[in-house]
């Protein structure tokens, strides 16, 4: 998969941009806050996930207009297709010229993946970040993914609801099975889905890492779940998680939130059989988010059967010369687009086409 036209306009501070990006490297460099990371971010719009810098698509929109818009030409295995986002108060997306009902319906037609600073710092920091990294990876790859982890967190967000109002209203307490039933049912549907993927991760990242590290260590991923539960068939997840929810009823009454489920799990990686979120160099921890973000572009080609558009934000500086030649020499043969500040950083280092940025232009 790559694509051959890329048009952005009113997007952030970039007020019209047309580029015809070369199939294998392209390069953007230039200052901090010239608008690089803007045309990755509008690139990274048509996987049909939400921005990976804001959650708010008013945020898109250039200061001077009330709305924007980013169009694309892509070509996969099969055929060349068009794709426009038009953002004002909220996202809208078409295909082929057929406006979708939402964005999302883009998901499973065009693939991307992104490898920012903030995915540098991904084992060292909390949770959240890596639950983000896994649910985002997943819905690439598995169209329902989304909807069941969206309905997972309305139900979650219903019951704590919930939780704060008992005290005051004790006849809620009744309730509480019917939702416990209802969250357990849906949180077994994200915790398999996650655990499938991490098995897969495991299975690619470790060999990646292996090859980063020059054979010397060995990593590990798996899923740590908030509660037991005895193995991964999802009747026995949902009924250990249904179990846990009437055990924590107490404590979470007190809390006035939901201690345990999916939405507080976390992924554990391992070094040599010991946390690299606790131990870990920070040559580790980098080695070891670089091989996450690889197998996931490993996972999408070995089950959609297209290599994704590789989005490298900024990242090369902060990498030592070893993984810089890794980065350009394990994805070859992909289309990728790299931002740096110094155009020295990786133009001796690959072919392809070089843009500089100034002021939300590009000068090819």
């Amino acid at each position: 998969m790559f694509i051959n036209e890329i048009k952005i306009e009113n997007f952030r501070n970039i007020g019209f941009m047309g580029l015809f990006p070369d199939k294998g490297i392209n390069v953007i460099y230039g200052e901090n806050g010239q608008g690089k990371t803007n045309i990755l971010e509008g690139i990274w719009l048509f996987t049909g996930c939400k921005s990976f810098r804001t959650s708010k698509d008013t945020e898109l929109v250039n200061f001077n207009s009330e709305n924007s818009k980013i169009s694309i030409e892509f070509e996969t295995e099969l055929r060349k297709n068009t794709a426009s986002v038009f953002i004002d108060k909220k996202r809208h997306a078409s295909l082929n010229g057929v406006l979708l009902s939402t964005p999302r319906e883009l998901i499973g037609k065009y693939y991307s993946v992104v490898f920012s600073p903030v995915h540098l710092s991904l084992i060292k920091d909390g949770p959240i970040n890596r639950r983000k990294f896994i649910d985002t990876a997943i819905s690439q790859i598995d169209e329902t993914y989304a909807k069941k982890l969206t309905f997972y967190n309305h139900l979650i967000n219903q019951k704590n609801a919930l939780l704060k109002n008992a005290s005051v209203d004790p006849s809620l307490l009744n309730t509480f099975d019917v939702w416990d039933e209802k969250i357990a049912e849906a949180g077994a549907l994200v915790i398999k889905s996650r655990i499938d993927y991490i098995k897969m991760l495991e299975e690619i990242s470790k060999d990646i890492y292996r090859g980063i590290s020059d054979e010397r260590e060995e990593m590990k991923v798996s899923y740590s779940s908030s509660f037991w539960f005895e193995n991964d068939d999802i009747g026995c997840i949902r009924d250990a998680f249904f179990k846990n929810l009437q055990k924590n009823r107490s404590n979470d009454l007190y809390l006035k939130s939901t201690s345990t489920g999916p939405h507080r799990d976390d992924i554990e990686i391992f070094i040599k059989d010991i946390s690299a979120r606790k131990f870990a160099s920070q040559g580790q921890q980098r080695s070891a988010s670089l091989a996450l973000k690889f197998a996931e572009a490993e996972i999408i080609k070995n089950i959609k059967g297209e290599d994704p558009v590789i989005l490298l934000d900024d990242v090369m500086s902060e990498l030592d010369l070893t993984r810089q030649n890794f980065i350009l020499n394990k994805i070859k043969n992909k289309q990728v687009f790299i931002t740096c500040c110094e155009k020295e950083t990786v133009s001796r280092l690959c072919a392809g086409k070089v843009y500089k940025i100034e002021n939300g232009n590009a000068v090819e």
